[in-house]
């Protein structure tokens, strides 16, 4: 069994991150994305799924090798 990552979390739904503290603390902005089958296809078969983060920041997506998906 592999150790939770503490930078990532699953929620119910989106929150105003400047007005709340969930689930990592207050922060100063928030941005959602989705991501569709095609991403999904793409982590599946070993790639990394790139994402801008409000136009300054890279966020590279991966699947956790030996995940319940593979």
């Amino acid at each position: 069994m592999t150790t939770p990552d503490p930078r990532i979390a699953i929620v119910d739904g989106l929150c105003d991150v400047e007005e709340t503290e969930q689930p990592f603390g207050k922060r100063w902005r928030q941005e959602a994305m989705t991501l569709t089958s095609e991403h999904l296809a793409a982590l599946q078969a070993g790639k990394l799924v790139a994402a801008n983060a409000q136009s300054e920041y890279i966020l590279f997506l991966q699947l956790q090798a030996g995940s319940a998906n593979e």
